[in-house]
């Protein structure tokens, strides 16, 4: 028999780990009803838990996308095994995306399949980026071809992997007769050994090379060349290869061409940066803004192309514009009196052109008379850090076994339902239950089997409750339901039928039926039967005791004290 902490302890792990999953996830039954989703599903698609559950794609989702979904699940479940296709998702604000769906079916203890749990990709931002990597590859190779110097690129191994225009040219050969070989079939054997021990030192110790030599050109001619000479790296960090860049300095015209082409490289690192790099002077003119920068705050750089304008668009609140503005100055002025060239790293709010604020880390360098202000969008580290805390105090409110409400929320909340009940004259019906023989169970199947009788009950009581109720877990096999705006009678028909429900449940443990399960419930109504929460969760006790002398498996009524007859039900 297991520890049912250690049980506890690894359903809520589980229910953590799936949470903590940044892509939507959800679970489905056989008939395609919602079991449970996690907290990226209700972030993205703007739908919470409790309104899937028991709820179908059709409840939910448009026909043309549910209709795909169903079809989808049904060919998880006729056909066990991943299935990966592409569709669509609605996010919550009511935008499509594009993403890859990961389906598979999921089984019982006794091996029947029981449902479908399926992930979804967005890869809306992968696909476009795609598009544009194929364009910025185009680009790239066109460019390449366009720089008179030869590049070219090598593996790790000395082989050719790719060459501009201009190597072609030098070298005599087509790009074609240069992939795939090394120095050695393509220069004399001396120059290929020179650069064979480059090669080594380079790849051995990482960073650039820069020297001076003299190499034979296809006319036979020799010239005084300077090479630039680079490893690149793959996504992982590791060296892939080394990229090569020479410069003919024979004539003075070269070495002009060959610095303008180093400051145009410098440009496009900036160009391309993955932050946001803005150029000014100490007076606030704006020199450059990188394509990044563009991007980041989604304005057009030609409506950003003084800081007036920036600022405007930027910090809308003239109040928050002006802080913004003497902060700035103020940072100038200390790295000016103490020489410092850089300024604290400090976060503003940033009110974008797609009317989002977006939060963002700030840092000035000082150059002389420039300063460099580079700009890096932090909005989803922070969203994501306040959504850890979420979590964290979402957890701290329920109960890890059952993941109803534990009491410390339901104290909370029930003082709130009171008091606008109060304000509005209205009425709440509060129902306390518990499982019939609870212990029994416990004794003859074990405590697994009763934590499972726990987690099956907290189901049934959370799906049958409206939005605004409260269904928490009091303790042991007792629960609390906390209906706002109910009368007593409504409050007895609604619980009759969950009572009605629970009876006819089928649970087996290890393979065993575990037979009739039966609960007992006591309702009692604000302010009928008091005027303070205490009052009512002890009136609805009493009568779930008078519920479990009256034979068990029913619901009764609090007593309502009377001046003139004592008690009456």
């Amino acid at each position: 028999m297991s520890d049912p902490d250690e049980t506890a302890r690894g359903g809520l792990l589980a229910k953590q780990l799936i949470d903590a999953i940044p892509s939507p996830i959800a679970y489905k039954d056989i008939q395609g009803r919602y079991l449970g989703v996690n907290k990226a599903f209700e972030a993205y698609c703007g739908v919470s838990r409790d309104a899937l559950l028991g709820k179908t794609v059709y409840d939910i989702w448009p026909k043309d996308l549910a209709d795909g979904y169903r079809a989808a699940d049904l060919e998880a479940l006729q056909h066990p095994g991943a299935h990966i296709h592409p569709g669509e998702l609605v996010y919550g604000d009511g935008s499509r995306r594009q993403v890859m769906f990961h389906r598979t079916a999921f089984s019982r203890d006794d091996g029947r399949i029981a449902g479908v749990i399926a992930i979804a990709w967005d890869v809306t931002d992968r696909l476009r980026a795609e598009r544009d990597l194929q364009d910025e590859l185009r680009f790239a190779e066109q460019m390449l071809d366009t720089i008179p110097s030869p590049i070219f690129f090598k593996d790790k191994n000395g082989e050719y992997r790719g060459c501009n225009r201009a190597f072609e040219e030098f070298c005599g050969l087509k790009r074609g007769d240069i992939i795939g070989k090394t120095a050695f079939d393509i220069f004399p054997r001396a120059l290929a050994e020179t650069y064979q021990v480059a090669d080594k030192a380079l790849l051995e110790k990482g960073g650039v090379q820069v020297h001076d030599a003299v190499i034979p050109a296809a006319d036979g001619t020799n010239h005084d060349v300077i090479f630039h000479r680079a490893v690149f790296r793959k996504e992982d960090g590791g060296i892939n290869g080394i990229i090569g860049v020479f410069w003919d300095v024979t004539e003075p015209k070269r070495a002009e061409q060959a610095l303008r082409r180093s400051e145009e490289r410098f440009r496009r690192i900036v160009e391309n940066a993955p932050f946001g790099v803005r150029l000014t002077d100490q007076k606030g003119t704006i020199y450059f803004t990188n394509r990044r920068f563009a991007e980041m705050v989604h304005y057009p750089l030609d409506q950003i192309a003084t800081l007036q304008q920036w600022r405007l668009l930027a910090y809308p609140d003239p109040a928050y514009r002006a802080e913004i503005k003497a902060v700035e100055e103020k940072e100038l002025e200390h790295m000016l009196a103490t020489g410092q060239t850089s300024s604290p790293v400090r976060e503003v709010r940033v009110t974008c052109g797609d009317g989002l604020v977006r939060d963002m880390e700030v840092v000035a360098t000082l150059d002389d008379n420039l300063v460099y202000w580079v700009f890096n969008d932090v909005t989803a580290r922070n969203r994501a850090e306040q959504a850890l805390r979420e979590v964290l105090q979402a957890e701290a409110l329920h109960d890890p076994l059952t993941a109803l409400f534990n009491r410390r929320y339901l104290d909370q909340e029930i003082e709130r339902d009171f008091a606008r009940a109060a304000r509005a004259h209205k009425p709440v019906a509060v129902v306390m239950a518990d499982i019939d023989r609870f212990k029994s169970v416990n004794d003859a199947y074990g405590h697994d089997c009763g934590d499972r009788l726990l987690q099956t009950i907290a189901r049934v009581l959370s799906s049958h409750i409206r939005q605004g109720d409260t269904a928490s877990r009091y303790g042991g096999d007792e629960f609390t339901l906390v209906l706002p705006e109910t009368t007593i009678d409504v409050a007895r028909q609604r619980i009759q039928h969950m009572c009605d429900m629970i009876r006819d449940l089928s649970l087996s443990c290890d393979g065993k039926p575990v037979g009739a399960v039966t609960m007992s419930f006591g309702i009692a109504a604000y302010p009928r039967h008091g005027d303070t929460p205490e009052a009512v969760i002890k009136a609805a006790d009493a009568a779930l005791q008078d519920a479990k002398r009256a034979g068990r498996g029913r619901v009764a009524l609090a007593r309502t004290p009377t001046p003139d007859s004592g008690e009456k039900t």
